[in-house]
C-alpha cells in the first residue's frame, strides 16, 4: 500500500458530508418530556382512585370479619360480644387501643354491644373510621349494624 493510499484513507469524505454527532437534540428531549407529562397526568388520578379503593377494602373486610365473629359468638353463646377480646377478633397489622378499639393501617375499628328487644346484648354496632386523604377534613366512615329479630 502506497503512502498516498494511506493518507486518503484517513481524509474526510468529499462533498461536504461530515460525521453527525451522536445524541439527542433539545427539541427531541422536550417532546419526549411533554409526552411523559401528558401520560402521567392521565395515569395519576386513576392510580390515586385505585389506592383509595384498596384502602377502603381494608374497612370492608374488617367490618365483615367483625360481623362473622359476632355471628359465630351469638350462635355459641346466645348474645353478641361487647368487646373485640370477647369475640376473639384481631385486625391484621392493627394495634389494640382498648377492648373496643383497634387501629388498623388505614382505619380505626370500634365496636360495642347494646340492648335490643329486651336482651342486654341483643345487638351490636361496629364502625371503621379513616382519613384517606390527609389534606381534607372529611373522614371516611363505614358503619355495620346487625341484630337478630326473634319471632315468637
Amino acid at each position: 500500500m502506497s503512502m498516498l493510499a494511506t493518507v486518503r484513507a484517513f481524509q474526510r469524505p468529499r462533498g461536504g458530508t461530515t460525521r453527525r454527532a451522536h445524541g439527542f437534540t433539545l427539541i427531541e428531549l422536550l417532546v419526549t418530556l411533554a409526552i411523559i407529562g401528558v401520560l402521567s397526568s392521565i395515569a395519576f388520578p386513576n392510580f390515586e382512585n385505585f389506592m383509595y379503593r384498596t384502602k377502603r377494602g381494608e374497612a370492608y373486610l374488617g367490618l365483615r370479619g367483625v360481623h362473622i365473629a359476632q355471628t359465630t359468638f351469638y350462635a355459641e353463646v346466645g348474645r353478641y360480644g361487647g368487646s373485640f377480646d370477647e369475640i376473639g377478633y384481631e385486625v391484621l397489622g392493627g394495634t389494640r387501643v382498648d377492648a373496643n378499639t383497634i387501629d388498623g393501617p388505614f382505619y380505626r375499628f370500634e365496636m360495642a354491644a347494646y340492648p335490643y328487644l329486651g336482651a342486654p346484648s341483643g345487638n351490636f354496632w361496629a364502625t371503621a373510621t379513616g382519613d384517606l386523604m390527609g389534606e381534607d377534613p372529611i373522614l371516611d366512615i363505614l358503619l355495620l349494624e346487625s341484630h337478630v329479630i326473634v319471632v315468637e
